[in-house]
């Protein structure tokens, strides 16, 4: 199947959109790349895909802009060599159309897919970055497993391993030999929980009611010891409670008389105590701040009337403020004139010098010599271009040097060389003809073969080895009559069923056995403890007595009477002993009862013990009986397990023979492929006119073709390199004219610029290395013009603004009677400012001390309200406890906090007494107390607690009976406890029937697809590994130069070698080479489909993104060589892998998403 179109009609984001993948051309790889930016629409492209072949899903995602009603699919699909136009639809049922819009049956595509569902088809010819990674785990998982990795590379199921494992663990978990825990294990312990149970609670009825009656007189002895340990308990509190009353009644009786002696003290409010301290301080501080008071009003005072202000001097301060910038002028002049004096020197010695250089030095203007914008910006753009027409001149004349050079070279190495041969067409032939035979495998097939088939006689030697002495010879194995598996799992369930009721009636044996002599053990003990006779005994005596009577009666003499009075005595003593133990002769009675029982049913155990027994043998008889029809030497120790292990190793024998006669054949077809692939490569030299030897070897054959194709090759590309030699001599001579030019024109366009201004004046035109160098001194010529300018102006203005100053300051210096020193101004400018600051000063500190006295007089009118408040309230605490001072106050409020602290201890007390007894007036309790005597009561307490341990012990001795008496009970749980559990050994009887059949099928199932996998692996290891070894060589850059196997067990694992020799198990590979490992085997395994098969479209979906450019190379090299057997479309987002795919496969075909409709153009 290919796919030749598609088209997304109404499908997700796509309306009328299409991509065509064109007919298939023979002889090329079938390599496509769909190409797009991120949400260009590649997935759904993909999934489009899917929807065709298999329907469109029920709940699909991508009816956002197109509804189910309306989504459409087309395809124009190449099915058996016929293309098919076909329309996909979303409905449930009549989806696929055909031509016209008619239904046609979904067999056309399921048909030409051999059947495949979508998951598998995804899983199979799909391979995403997430499948991958997968598949990377999978070969960590299976530990290198060969079966296993070529399975899982062919059908795509990366999972299979991690299945096969769980399984196995699903099966541990069911049953496993030897292991502490498991399900069927856990329900045999539950089984035998359930038989001790069981034997624990059978109790007879008899014993239950004396059980019963022990309990209940356990609880009557409990209740009576209880109630006097809680009366003794109650009389100690009581006590306990008066010894501890009697001290805090005397504790109470002192506080009363403490509490008497302050009474007369009157009450004051509780706020006085915390008011107390804080007053008698406020009362010291205020008296302190008095004093203090009048002191600094007396001091300011005096302060003021000492200060005089200079009221001339605060004036002149005024005027002096006003030309503060004036000042500040004199003071920047004074200190940067010399600087700038000195600046401007310098500027007129770097004209002077600048004026030198340009050897114009009378030059009186030097603003004259500056050049226009127009003339010094045709200067630069000329001296600009003059470096780059000397190097495209300079470069031209080198270049045409050189292809003149090349050419006479190749002019001269052609015309040596021997002439190609003319027939060009017959060497193409060869060509052709060499490249489908270098794609015959007939070599690599003869080498496998031959290796596979001494693998497959060594292996059919060992195998056959292990079937000794049953089997002598392959054609006695192949010939022998086998039971069917169905008989084998009818013996071996019968044996199981034999065995298991063997084990069950050995352990009701071995159970009664011990039932009997506990039983038997019971009897003699009630004998000889009670002395009780039994019933057997008192009819043999009674029939002894009834003897001697009839034979007295008869006779009538002293002997018969003597006799007949002994056996007499000797009933009546039974008889009385018998009625005296009424109870223990019917607890004998029915020992005896139970024993009989137990012996029948021990009987009958042995008995049915026999008959397994017999049957076992007998299947067992059959078994043997069966294996000697089939091999005579058979052992007669063979068992159902030993057979059907002998006859699965029978089995992979007869596998290993058909797999050795399919390898003979493939060694015979490889030579007979060998032998014409000679004959072919011979006849193609003989046409084309190439001398060669007929006998020679093929290989031989293969070099000599060679030879004669690359010798054409290389003619072919000598008289190519001369044409490009000449093309490229004619293009070289030609710039070089074209520069030659170039510079003539810029020779004219300069003198006619210099003459234009001063620099040609004369009639000279200077060269260009004199214009620069005057363009750059006029460059420093215009800034060294313009700083003398600005450095005289500013000269000048400084000059101005000292005169001015100096004038202002005479005249404000005269007002204040100061003469101006001969030095500076500067130095009169001090003078007077400090007169000023002066005046400034005096005047602020009267100012200051006159708010200072002002604000004293306001402090001291509040520190007299503040005093009078405080004496107010000093007089109303004193006039209440009738004292003169604030200690005497201090002594009354502490009487008053012990009066209260007094009451509130007596109050306590009080309560603490009427709680611990049982009297709550006041007056009873005390009344009780007087007449309590400490001693007695504190002996009574020790007589009480001496007895309340002892009905303490009493008490836990009885409770510990009752519980055992109420737990025997209890354990007897009525009459249905033993059918009970009963039902669930039964129960659990069958939930380990169940497990185990579970547990075989499992068993069964994993050695099935075990013995699957060991199939497929010797079926398609040859061919598989070949390709997966190849593959994995190229795509690791040559890291690993191939794969090869190894036994491990009952299995085979798969190693990587080196490039270096070394090998590395599958499982011990890095992550990355795992996955390219992965990848090696999916390609392999394509290709083993594609042999089989009609091949199907296979699609990656961007799997290269975390590849480098290296291993992506590769991956499409593999890519393409799939592309040989079926089509292979690769979508990715990627730029650079479109162009990696192009270097590869230059026949691939690029598809881009990104215009509105997809074009396709051709790698070149």
């Amino acid at each position: 199947m290919r796919i030749n179109r598609l088209d997304l009609t109404r499908y997700g984001k796509f309306t009328d959109k299409h991509i065509d993948f064109g007919p298939v051309e023979p002889g090329r790889p079938d390599l496509h790349i769909i190409y797009g930016p991120n949400e260009a629409g590649k997935s759904t492209a993909l999934s489009a895909f899917l929807d065709l072949l298999f329907g469109i899903e029920s709940r699909s995602r991508y009816d956002f802009l197109h509804p189910y009603s309306t989504m459409r699919i087309g395809a124009a699909l190449d099915i058996g060599g016929v293309t098919r136009e076909l329309v996909r639809i979303k409905k449930p049922q009549n989806s696929l159309l055909g031509p016209g819009d008619q239904p046609i049956g979904e067999h056309l595509i399921l048909g030409e897919l051999g059947g495949v569902e979508r998951d598998v088809y995804c899983a199979m010819f799909s391979l995403d970055d997430d499948t991958l990674e997968e598949g990377g785990e999978s070969i960590l998982a299976s530990k290198g497993d060969l079966g296993q990795l070529l399975f899982s590379a062919s059908t795509g199921l990366a999972a299979l391993s991690q299945t096969l494992v769980e399984l196995r663990l699903q099966a541990d978990g069911l049953f496993k030999l030897r292991a502490r825990s498991s399900e069927i294990g856990d329900l045999k312990s539950r089984l035998s929980d359930l038989k001790e149970r069981k034997e624990q609670i059978d109790t007879l009825a008899t014993h239950y009611r004396q059980m019963v009656e022990t309990k209940e007189r356990s609880l009557a002895y409990y209740d009576e010891a209880m109630a006097d340990r809680t009366g003794t308990h109650l009389r100690l509190d009581e006590i306990k409670n008066l010894l501890t009353a009697l001290p805090r009644l005397a504790e109470l009786r002192d506080i009363r008389d403490s509490l008497a002696e302050l009474l007369d003290v009157p009450e004051a409010p509780p706020s006085w105590a915390n008011e107390l301290p804080a007053l008698r301080q406020q009362d010291i501080e205020l008296a302190v701040k008095r004093e203090t008071a009048k002191a600094s009003m007396a001091e300011l005072e005096k302060g003021l009337k000492a200060i005089a202000v200079d009221e001339i001097a605060l004036t002149v301060g005024q005027r002096m403020a006003a030309i503060g910038e004036l000042h500040a002028r004199y003071v920047t002049a004074e200190r940067d004139l010399p600087d700038r004096r000195l600046q401007l020197t310098e500027v007129d010695r770097e004209i002077a010098n600048i004026l030198r250089l340009l050897e114009r030095p009378e030059e009186d203007e030097p603003s004259s010599l500056m050049l226009g914008s127009r003339i010094s910006g045709s200067i630069r753009d000329l001296v600009e271009r003059r470096s780059g027409i000397d190097a495209t001149l300079q470069n031209a004349k080198l270049e045409a040097k050189e292809a003149n050079r090349r050419l006479i070279e190749l002019q001269s190495k052609l015309s040596s060389e021997t002439a190609a041969s003319t027939n060009g067409k017959a060497i193409a032939a060869l060509a052709r003809e060499l490249s489908a035979l270098r794609e015959n495998d007939h070599a690599s097939r003869r080498r496998v073969a031959e290796r596979s088939r001494v693998d497959l006689l060594e292996i059919l030697a060992q195998q056959m080895s292990e079937l000794r002495p049953w089997g002598e010879s392959l054609d006695q194995v192949r010939q022998m009559r086998v039971p069917a598996p169905s008989e084998l799992e009818a013996w071996k369930s019968a044996l199981s069923d034999a065995e298991a009721e063997i084990d069950r009636h050995s352990d009701d044996s071995g159970r009664l056995t011990s039932e009997q002599r506990r039983l038997r053990a019971e009897l003699d003990a009630l004998k000889n403890t009670t002395g009780v006779v039994g019933d057997h005994e008192a009819a043999t005596s009674r029939s002894a007595r009834e003897a001697a009577w009839a034979t007295h009666r008869d006779a009538l003499n002293e002997s018969t009477a003597a006799a007949f009075e002994i056996e007499l005595r000797k009933d009546d003593l039974i008889t009385s002993a018998r009625l005296g133990h009424m109870s223990d002769l019917a607890k004998l009675n029915q020992t005896c009862q139970r024993l009989a029982v137990a012996e029948a049913e021990l009987e009958r155990s042995a008995e049915l013990l026999n008959s397994a027994k017999s049957k076992r043998e007998a299947i067992r008889a059959e078994i043997l009986d069966c294996a000697r029809k089939m091999a005579p030497t058979i052992s007669d120790e063979i068992t159902p397990s030993g057979l059907e292990a002998w006859l699965r190793r029978r089995e992979t024998v007869l596998a290993t023979a058909a797999l050795l006669r399919q390898a003979e054949g493939d060694l015979r077809q490889a030579e007979v492929d060998a032998s014409a692939a000679h004959n072919r490569l011979s006849a193609a030299l003989s046409a084309a006119a190439v001398s060669h030897d007929h006998s020679d070897a093929y290989e031989a054959l293969l070099a000599t073709a060679q030879s004669a194709i690359d010798l054409e090759v290389e003619h072919k590309n000598l008289r190519e390199q001369l044409e490009r030699c000449e093309r490229e001599e004619a293009s070289r001579r030609s710039a070089l004219e074209t520069a030659s030019a170039d510079e003539a024109r810029w020779d004219a366009s300069w003198a006619e610029v210099c003459r234009s201004c001063w620099l040609g004046a004369g009639g000279t035109i200077p060269s260009l290395v004199t214009v620069k160098e005057v363009m750059d001194r006029l460059a420093e010529l215009g800034p060294a013009a313009q700083r003398q300018a600005g450095l005289a102006d500013r000269i000048a203005k400084m000059e101005d603004d000292q005169a001015a100053f100096s004038r202002e300051l005479a005249v404000m210096a005269a007002e204040l009677g100061l003469e101006r020193p001969a030095e500076s101004a500067l130095s009169l400018w001090a003078l007077m400012s400090a007169r000023v600051e002066e005046a400034r000063s005096k005047k602020a500190e009267k100012e200051s001390k006159q708010l200072a006295l002002e604000d004293q007089s306001l402090k001291s009118r509040d520190l007299e309200a503040e005093i009078e408040i405080c004496e107010r309230r000093k007089s109303e605490m004193t006039q209440l406890f009738g004292v003169t001072s604030l200690q005497e106050v201090e002594k009354k409020l502490r009487m008053i906090e012990q009066r209260s602290d007094l009451r509130r201890r007596c109050h306590i007390i009080e309560r603490e007494i009427r709680e611990a007894l049982p009297i709550q007036d006041m007056a009873d309790v005390e009344q009780m107390l007087d007449a309590a005597d400490r001693h007695a009561l504190e002996a009574e307490q020790v007589e009480l607690r001496a007895r309340f341990e002892d009905q303490d012990r009493r008490v836990r001795e009885l409770f510990t009976a009752y519980s055992k008496a109420s737990d025997e009970v209890d354990a007897v749980d009525g009459d249905n406890a033993v059918a009970a559990l009963e039902e669930q050994r039964r129960t659990v009887l069958l939930e380990i029937e169940d497990k185990a059949f579970s547990y075989f099928r499992l068993r069964a199932g994993i050695v099935a697809a075990e013995q699957a996998l060991r199939l497929y692996r010797d079926k398609h290891r040859s061919s598989m590994m070949l390709r997966a070894s190849a593959a994995f060589q190229v795509i690791s850059r040559g890291a690993y130069r191939g794969l090869a196997t190894q036994p491990d067990k009952d299995t085979e694992v798969l190693i990587g070698i080196g490039a270096d020799g070394s090998s590395k198990l599958a499982q011990e590979m890095s992550k990355g080479t795992r996955f390219q490992l992965y990848l090696a085997l999916r390609v392999a395994g394509y290709h083993e489909f594609a042999q089989s098969r009609t091949p199907v479209p296979f699609i990656a979906d961007d799997i290269m993104e975390t590849f480098d450019d290296f291993r992506a190379e590769e991956a499409f090299r593999l890519f393409a060589d799939m592309a040989k057997v079926g089509q292979v479309i690769y979508l990715t987002h990627h730029q650079h892998l479109c162009d990696i795919a192009r270097r590869v496969c230059p026949n691939a075909r690029i598809h881009e998403l990104a215009a509105p409709l997809v074009q396709e153009r051709r790698a070149a």
